[in-house]
């Protein structure tokens, strides 16, 4: 076998679909995702062919307004793996950024997966900032709050000042929503307020920012449904309790019955004080890795 690298097509789309099915336990969140990479001038996605048929996929998003190429998507068949073949997909997007002049390359990878962290160190990416996941159905109404900091609905325009004011809110100002990564500027922030929330607060006891929305479940066996999916951000354990709180309740009145949260991992240990979460659907680590070009 020696597949070559091409563009993707979309013709390519069913191929990728099936290489899907072996990803993520046939939850992968490639499909959803796949047509918009043909459709948007600043993704530059390409595929592995052999046979006529597509093998592997991967694209390069730039974003950041032109600072930064986002490495994601990175997908091998069941049958082509232990080839060598995602390195040489990600060793060919570095050589496409290269010639994008961005000024970083950008990458997340599962934490509990060895092979993905010695992709990542060989195109010599480093560890930037680790963020904890869980999944949790809420099937069975959970009866549980935490409120030691009023939490409020906080308009996008306003979120930028919010920021200023806690600087050490947002590691690494990087504004993380489901797999995607941003500069926390003012016009993301925006950006993402045109279908997301931003929920706030701040007291004594800590301070607390949090991005959530509606998104499709792809957990679900049946491939239907939706999830809350937010990400939390906060400076004490207190803040993180509250922020938890608060999507718990607007998920539950809103009727879904999934949540997907993504948090600094410091707050890991607090899963302990809480009943509900004590045992969970699924969870991974996310790790940020960057290279200065």
């Amino acid at each position: 076998m020696n597949p070559k690298i091409r563009p993707l097509k979309e013709s390519d789309i069913p191929d990728i679909i099936e290489i899907s099915k072996t990803t993520w336990g046939g939850h992968d969140h490639l499909p959803h995702i796949i047509g918009e990479w043909l459709n948007d001038p600043l993704c530059h996605p390409f595929v592995f062919e052999s046979d006529k048929k597509a093998i592997g996929v991967a694209n390069l998003r730039i974003i950041d307004e032109g600072k930064t190429a986002w490495l994601e998507g990175l997908r091998v068949h069941a049958d082509a793996r232990q080839k060598g073949l995602g390195e040489k997909m990600s060793h060919h997007l570095v050589e496409v950024a290269d010639g994008l002049n961005v000024k970083r390359l950008r990458l997340v990878t599962s934490g509990d997966n060895i092979a993905p962290l010695k992709l990542a160190a060989s195109m010599d990416l480093k560890q930037m900032y680790i963020y904890q996941v869980f999944w949790k159905d809420l099937r069975s109404k959970i009866i549980w709050k935490y409120n030691a900091i009023n939490i409020e609905r906080i308009n996008p325009e306003n979120v930028p000042d919010f920021i200023k004011q806690n600087p050490n809110l947002i590691p690494l100002n990087a504004l993380v929503f489901h797999w995607d990564v941003y500069e926390a500027t003012p016009q993301k922030i925006v950006e993402f307020g045109e279908s997301l929330e931003y929920w706030a607060g701040s007291n004594d006891n800590g301070t607390v920012l949090t991005i959530g929305g509606k998104q499709p479940w792809e957990m679900v066996l049946d491939g239907n449904g939706s999830q809350w999916c937010f990400t939390l951000y906060a400076t004490s354990s207190e803040a993180f309790l509250s922020g938890l709180s608060k999507n718990l309740e607007i998920a539950q009145e809103m009727g879904i019955q999934n949540i997907m949260c993504i948090h600094p991992s410091e707050f890991t240990s607090d899963y302990s004080s809480i009943n509900w979460l004590k045992q969970r659907n699924h969870e991974i680590k996310l790790v940020l890795h960057e290279k200065i070009l």
